[in-house]
């Protein structure tokens, strides 16, 4: 009777230890990466009453039962999508590896972090985040990205990195806290090659202009007499018209004497762009007995030069977006063969002239550049290739045609092509799910900054459990390790999902159910103890 009051005792004992086990699971429920516990149980001790040498059996009883651990569940718990890029998940097995201000190193799957106005990732009790950093250089930053930040006085804090590079994680013990800066850059490529491919504008306009005739060639008669004179000539006499042959044509003739007198005298040209003006001096009355003085011109068609412009941006440097700047003037008249005169300028954002070239492109009756006399580009201190086709040579396909060609019309199409890009200033941070944190920068460049740590135990059951929903290791849970493959590289064996947090994998449907077992076995225990004690009343009064 006395082992019942006991064995009632330690039954009592024992479910308060399972309902408190499962009351500190339910308070955790919606506690982010908490897992939960099991209370396990042992008998405490046995009393042998009769040994298999006096028995077939042994017989034994038992002295009651108590507490023997709390065995931790690492299943997964559900994942939840949040809007913090720094909300991390673990999808698989891991844990977060954090420091803390005593410089201890703790483990959680809690992966509620931010950055601390050091740029720090911290979680929300202060634990550094452990893992690998890129190099960070410090910068100066040039006049452009000060006046992106809205800087004057240049005092500023920047860092830069190689775009493009990969982190590995370091060694198990060499994680370091991750530290993001608020101001990271990447230098600007500068513009080393530019390729133009499309259309130069050679349909033939003409106007009607007033042209100079060569005076030299007139066929002049003067009857002084009569006071008459005639003067002759062609059209073709003066390279400059582009037409000669047209038919009637204004030509006038202006004849000045030695006094100054002037008068004018029109006609018309007949075939093949001859005329011929006959002047009265009558009434005139110019002096003949002096020198003469002639001028003529004639209102023809004329062909207009085409001109075209082309312009794109191009990167210095020293960061600034520079303008380079195409001209193209046609040769008139036009012939078979046919040539423009070119003027290429790089400007500066404020409009001044960097360097500048001009020269001649030729091309043959069927459209094939022959020639390119465009002297040499400089880019704000780098030369500047810049690529408007290759010269034609029979003896290899397409030359000639791959880039400016002339067409009978101003064909829109115009193809451009260059390298180099603009400077970058940082943008915002994200992640991708291996664990990589990338810099976004506002020229479209992206680069990793930094690789969360990702660590694993021999045995999670062995981990000891610290506040702040943390675990440390333990000689039960092994040294924290790192994943690696058959290469040797570490892997992670998991997913870190950003924006995305795992919850609490705490069942309350089970854990109520189990409070209540564990509420049963506080009654039955109890009521195994007043049991006891009405067998020893009974007992008592048996003597009485």
């Amino acid at each position: 009777m006395i082992t019942a009051f006991y064995n009632g005792v330690n039954g009592v004992k024992t479910a308060e230890f399972g309902h408190n086990t499962i009351g500190n699971d339910i308070s955790n429920i919606n506690t982010v990466g908490y897992k939960s516990s099991t209370a396990e149980f042992k008998s405490l001790f046995y009393t042998t009453l009769a040994s298999a040498s006096k028995s077939p059996v042994n017989s034994q009883i038992g002295l009651g039962s108590t507490k023997m651990a709390t065995a931790l569940n690492f299943t997964q718990g559900s994942l939840q999508t949040t809007d913090k890029v720094f909300d991390m998940a673990i999808d698989g097995d891991g844990f977060f590896g954090l420091i803390g201000v005593d410089g201890e190193q703790y483990f959680t799957r809690n992966g509620d972090f931010t950055r601390d106005v050091n740029g720090d990732m911290v979680n929300r009790s202060g634990m550094y985040l452990l893992g690998t950093t890129a190099n960070l250089t410090g910068t100066t930053l040039g006049k452009s990205a000060l006046d992106k930040l809205g800087v004057r006085d240049g005092n500023v804090e920047a860092y830069t990195l190689d775009v493009g590079e990969s982190i590995e994680l370091n060694a198990v013990n060499a994680q370091t806290k991750i530290n993001l800066p608020d101001v990271l850059y990447v230098p600007a490529t500068p513009t080393t090659k530019v390729s133009y491919a499309g259309y130069l504008d050679s349909t033939i306009t003409t106007e009607h202009q007033s042209v100079e005739l060569n005076t030299q060639a007139l066929e002049i008669e003067v009857d002084k007499d009569k006071g008459a004179i005639s003067i002759a000539g062609n059209l073709h006499q003066t390279p400059e018209i582009h037409y000669p042959n047209s038919l009637s044509k204004d030509v006038i003739i202006t004849i000045t004497d030695q006094n100054g007198k002037s008068v004018e005298v029109k006609t018309q040209t007949l075939d093949g762009g001859a005329f011929v003006a006959n002047f009265d001096n009558t009434t005139a009355m110019l002096n003949l007995d002096g020198e003469l003085t002639y001028t003529a011109s004639a209102v023809v068609p004329q062909q207009i030069a085409n001109t075209q412009k082309f312009t794109t941006d191009i990167w210095a440097p020293n960061g600034d977006k520079n303008l380079l700047q195409l001209e193209f003037t046609k040769q008139v008249p036009q012939a078979e063969n046919i040539a423009f005169d070119a003027v290429v300028t790089v400007l500066s954002p404020t409009g001044e002239i960097i360097s500048a070239t001009q020269g001649v492109l030729s091309y043959n009756e069927k459209g094939a550049l022959i020639s390119n006399t465009l002297g040499a580009i400089s880019n704000g201190g780098v030369n500047l290739d810049l690529n408007l086709g290759t010269p034609y040579n029979a003896n290899v396909a397409n030359t000639g045609f791959d880039g400016l060609r002339p067409a009978q019309q101003n064909n829109p199409e115009l193809r451009v092509s260059k390298d180099g890009k603009p400077e970058g200033l940082l943008h915002e941070y994200t992640m991708s799910d291996n664990g990589d944190i990338l810099a976004v920068f506002d020229n479209g460049d992206m680069a990793t900054v930094a690789k969360v740590a990702l660590y694993h135990f021999q045995n999670n059951q062995g981990l000891s459990k610290a506040s702040e929903n943390t675990y440390q290791a333990s000689a039960n849970s092994g040294d924290p390790i790192f994943y690696t493959d058959a290469n040797g590289d570490i892997t992670y064996g998991a997913v870190i999902k950003n924006y995305t947090l795992e919850m609490s994998n705490v069942d309350l449907g089970v854990s109520l159910t189990d409070m209540i077992v564990m509420q049963k076995m506080f009654d039955a225990s109890s009521k195994s103890i007043t049991t006891a004690d009405e067998m020893i009343k009974n007992a008592i009064n048996m003597k009485r």
